[in-house]
């Protein structure tokens, strides 16, 4: 038995930063928006038992992108099998069920959150602290990241169940920005000349800093044996970060081991992915923004959801260049729909909903129950075709969809 609060009352309490509220079916639109995310989910669920993805080091996890000529999840693909955690299935699942209080999205959740925990992140090493990013292999992958082994997968579950295990494994992570002195993230992309230096660590200030800032909250929340440095590198990075010339939108800073601060650059950048927000940094800034009154932050923020979206020709007003060809839009609506909350812009409350039904090849027609399956089939007869994504794009979506369906009614 596991003691539960009602999704209504987590709502009212305001926890995760305000971020979700109960299922609602009111109306046909929130009702079909519901429907598909039941059916995202169904199917996750029942492809665990056809895929059979078990065993002691595979439960808990999903596969990363399906293989439409062979009718089979890409097992066996380098960067293209196991998820690990890859574009945040971790987040749907806990919000999906803060929202729904459904036993059986709690239980896919919590054995997600115990494999990631413990398979997809080092704990002993020069890389404790880091996690592997997606691939045949768990640990196989040469990514060693931040975004993976974040806290922000882990809160969910240690908050409404008090489990000391993730708890630990928390708490690990206060000072894993320490690892950036062992291994460059970015190594095998980086252009120019870099050595890491304790007092100009480079440090991105998506997947990197919103993992940083997941286990520096989580210690200060805790009260923990470290809460008094995790609160202050967590206000010293968001002071340092605002103050930068383009805030969020200068993409990285040079970061002082010893100060916990970035060093505010001298000139005006502009580097966006379309990863960065993937991976916690949404969920992170809406709790920081409610717990810490710091306007300059919460404008930096804002400009970055205010512009992800935009057109080129909107970021290069802004910003002196555009932000090149990005990926995600449908993903990123729910930054337009959380600024326009904010800003009670209605403008934007538009362009969330269009980039929402209408982006990334997305139609507001389109069936999520089943897709249709390309390349060669022979099927038994009377052999029943399971409804299947035949590619990543669906969990592409998943934040999306949830985000929006809670900020329509106030759009």
């Amino acid at each position: 038995p596991q003691l539960a609060a009602a999704p209504a009352s987590l709502t009212r309490a305001g926890v995760f930063g305000g971020l979700f509220a109960p299922v609602d079916r009111t109306d046909p639109a929130k009702a079909k928006i519901e429907d598909h995310l039941d059916d995202l989910f169904a199917y996750y669920r029942d492809q665990r038992e056809q895929r059979r993805w078990y065993g002691f080091w595979d439960y808990g996890d999903i596969m990363h992108t399906y293989d439409a000529d062979r009718h089979q999840w890409r097992y066996d693909v380098g960067g293209y099998a196991w998820d690990n955690s890859e574009l945040s299935p971790d987040l749907w699942l806990w919000f999906a069920y803060l929202r729904s209080g459904r036993a059986d999205i709690f239980r896919f959740a919590e054995a997600m959150t115990r494999h990631t925990g413990e398979v997809d992140v080092y704990h002993l090493g020069e890389w404790a602290g880091l996690g592997t990013r997606h691939g045949v292999q768990h640990f196989a992958d040469s990514a060693k990241q931040q975004r993976i082994s974040t806290a922000v997968y882990r809160r969910a579950y240690y908050y409404l169940t008090a489990d000391e295990r993730t708890g630990d494994l928390m708490h690990a992570l206060v000072d894993s920005d320490e690892t950036f002195l062992v291994l460059d993230p970015i190594r095998k992309i980086r252009e120019e000349p870099y050595e890491p230096d304790p007092h100009a660590l480079s440090i991105g200030f998506g997947t990197d800093w919103s993992g940083l800032a997941a286990a520096w909250l989580t210690e200060w929340e805790r009260k923990g044996p470290k809460a008094q440095k995790a609160e202050a590198r967590l206000r010293a990075t968001m002071e340092t970060i605002a103050a930068q010339p383009n805030g969020f939108v200068q993409g990285k800073g040079l970061y002082d081991l010893d100060t916990g601060r970035f060093a505010v650059a001298d000139k005006a950048a502009v580097e966006v992915s379309h990863l960065s927000a993937m991976f916690g940094l949404v969920e992170m800034c809406a709790e920081l923004i409610d717990l810490i009154e710091m306007p300059e932050f919460t404008e930096a923020w804002l400009d970055y959801c205010r512009y992800f979206n935009a057109t080129k020709a909107e970021q290069k007003e802004r910003y002196g260049t555009d932000f090149g060809n990005l990926l995600l839009f449908q993903g990123h609506s729910r930054m337009d729909a959380y600024a326009a909350v904010k800003a009670k812009d209605d403008k934007l409350a538009e362009r969330a909903w269009a980039k929402f039904h209408r982006s990334d090849g997305y139609t507001e027609s389109m069936d999520w129950s089943s897709t249709e399956l390309n390349g060669p089939q022979v099927l038994e007869p009377g052999y029943e075709i399971p409804a299947i994504s035949t590619n990543t794009t669906a969990l592409y979506g998943l934040a999306a969809i949830q985000n929006l369906a809670l900020v329509g009614d106030k759009l």
